[in-house]
């Protein structure tokens, strides 16, 4: 007969047994699905369509998604009224100077789990049409590259707010609604002169 505290402890092995069992299924060396990915760096590129000098600018948070740095941004957004910009947006994890990770690959791949949303704030007259974005395979909005309308009566100092939504536990559908999933939100200072 077993002692009482045998007993007790039986279901409790049992459960333990399970729940290692059920843990060596996983291969701890192979990728994760859906992993988060690190992202130390966004960078945004305005070329002036028709020609002229390009904008680029990054903001930078060595350990990833947090509140920007004092001073985090490289240069300065500086739009002119009357002008249409063709713009890029990047994503970098530099955490590893020596293994630098491109992971605007990862959201192009993945078209379908991924959106970047535009919020401007404190600029009249500037827009980034939604029908500006480039879309995903199955055509909603994918965002990576985009336009800036400045019309000629622009103007303000404000703010040009990306966001990287990621449906992973949503379906994107038509891309109009950002995820409960946020894997970047930086904020970028702009003016219009």
């Amino acid at each position: 007969m077993l002692s009482t505290t045998v007993r007790r402890s039986l279901p409790l092995a049992v459960l333990a047994s399970t729940l290692a069992l059920g843990a060596c299924d996983d291969d701890p060396t192979g990728p994760v699905a859906n992993e988060p990915e690190l992202i130390t760096d966004v960078t945004i590129t305005l070329t002036p369509v028709g020609g002229g000098t390009a904008i680029t600018t990054t903001i930078a948070d060595p350990d990833g998604p947090g509140p920007n740095p004092p001073n985090a941004q490289t240069a300065a957004i500086t739009l002119t009224p009357g002008m249409t910009y063709d713009g890029t947006v990047e994503f970098f994890d530099r955490s590893d100077p020596s293994d630098v990770e491109d992971v605007t690959e990862e959201v192009e791949r993945e078209d379908d789990e991924h959106r970047v949303f535009y919020v401007l704030s404190g600029l009249t007259g500037v827009s980034v049409p939604d029908t500006s974005l480039d879309t995903d395979g199955d055509g909603a909005p994918l965002g990576l590259s985009f336009q800036v309308v400045v019309e000629a009566t622009a103007s303000g100092t404000g703010t040009i707010q990306v966001i990287l939504s990621h449906y992973d536990e949503e379906p994107k559908g038509d891309g109009s609604e950002q995820s409960d999933e946020t894997d970047v939100d930086v904020t970028f200072d702009a003016s219009v002169s």
